[in-house]
């Protein structure tokens, strides 16, 4: 991944103190560098009036505490924020209804700003405000530092959105769990669509900006019973690397192209593919959900790709939970969420709600126990099942989202 994020702010975070205005309400601790929003998303403003404080600002004596180790500004806010903001509502919604066994439950934000440095400092100031749960950032890499932080105390993580299959076994810590759907049950998921299409022969397409998507691609590659023909690697500071692409895709009979990229870098790749009049079907991973990069594509033409829940408003996601989660998510924000992913933030919450709950004590071990009891736990993402040695989703349904020019639709739910 690239990297390039402000600079670390520590010395004031800020209090949002007026519950329902802003991106955050009440209780919640955010620096106050401004968010990064992708091309074509409105600015999302934070409270007009903020009140400045201090990392460590008091809290209510019986306050059950939920730190966010989460990027809002840098690269790394384009997953974080949007499951950060659903996880806030989950919490809005939790205290209005009279709290987590009778006690209300305040968020805690650490801006990371997608920078390494930060994520150990990070942790450590949640670990003096007294945490009981920390919401750790979608990726592994930069959650390192963070959880070796953490490891002693016995915390117990979430992270909403990781999905790399390091989260899986418990590797990153015994209470440490993520509500992402894991690289390998995506790549399953789309050596499915490809077979079920009846295509035998597939040319692979990696944008390495993303090690989500080369990890994606790479277990598709593993998975897939047909021919590979092609395998191409991309990087936007090479462009070279586009030719062979291109020639390579001319002068092959494959059946479809499998593309793991990121939105950002895609245009680079998929434009000239169709402007060459490479109509080949193409099926990506969940890195691509959103339309926003369509109009930087034009023909896009037989495209398939994986998301978390449609987000679309002219194609509507069935579930009544998910469309009354992205009506929430707009009510705060100002804009719809700019994909699927956003739904982790609020089961994240959900999990840890109903594990507590169930645990009758917010003590990590206990909860973490329960956690590990969830079998096919009906959450918003879809049925969750933990185990001793299973701390990520896998096997969870996912939804096909197509593209029927100019529009993405969701067509339907599939597992692998």
């Amino acid at each position: 991944m690239p990297s390039g994020a402000r600079p670390v702010l520590l010395a004031v975070l800020v209090l949002l103190a007026c519950t329902g205005c802003g991106l955050f309400s009440e209780g919640t601790v955010i620096s106050s560098a401004p968010m990064t929003e992708e091309e074509g998303q409105p600015a999302v403003q934070s409270s007009p009036t903020p009140t400045a404080t201090f990392a460590g600002a008091p809290l209510p004596d019986d306050a059950i505490v939920i730190g966010a180790l989460m990027a809002t500004t840098g690269f790394l806010a384009d997953y974080d924020e949007p499951a950060l903001v659903a996880a806030q509502n989950r919490i809005d919604a939790l205290n209005e209804a009279g709290g987590l066994l009778g006690r209300p439950v305040v968020l805690r934000h650490f801006d990371s700003h997608t920078e390494m440095s930060s994520m150990h400092r990070g942790a450590e100031q949640l670990l003096l405000d007294g945490v009981d749960l920390v919401l750790m950032t979608c990726d592994a890499v930069f959650a390192q530092p963070a959880l070796n932080a953490l490891e002693s105390s016995g915390t117990l993580v979430i992270s909403p959105c990781g999905t790399d299959d390091i989260w899986i076994s418990g590797e990153l810590g015994e209470r440490v769990f993520s509500l992402g759907t894991p690289v390998s049950t995506e790549a399953e998921i789309l050596v499915s669509l490809v077979a079920e299409r009846g295509l035998t022969d597939a040319t692979v397409i990696i944008d390495q900006t993303s090690t989500e998507a080369v990890a994606v691609c790479e277990a598709f590659e593993q998975g897939f019973a047909g021919r590979i023909s092609g395998l191409y690697r991309y990087q936007p500071t090479d462009p070279g690397l586009l030719e062979p692409i291109l020639s390579g895709l001319a002068g092959s009979s494959t059946e479809a192209i499998v593309f793991c990229g990121t939105r950002l870098v895609a245009p680079e790749i998929l434009a000239p593919i169709r402007g060459a009049g490479i109509v080949q079907p193409i099926f990506a991973s969940s890195t691509m959900d959103g339309d926003h990069w369509l109009g930087h594509v034009p023909g896009v033409g037989d495209f398939t790709m994986l998301s978390y829940a449609s987000v679309y408003t002219d194609s509507p996601d069935p579930s009544p939970e998910v469309r009354q989660l992205l009506a929430d998510y707009f009510a705060v924000t100002g804009h719809r969420a700019r994909d699927g992913r956003a739904v982790t933030g609020h089961d994240a919450v959900e999990a840890y709600v109903r594990a507590v709950e169930r645990a009758g004590t917010t003590d990590p071990a206990v909860v973490a126990v329960q956690m590990e009891r969830f079998d096919a736990e009906d959450l918003v993402a879809g049925p969750v099942t933990f185990g001793s040695r299973v701390h990520a989703a896998i096997g969870r349904p996912m939804r096909v989202i197509t593209i029927q020019d100019p529009y993405a639709r969701f067509e339907r739910i599939v597992g692998p």
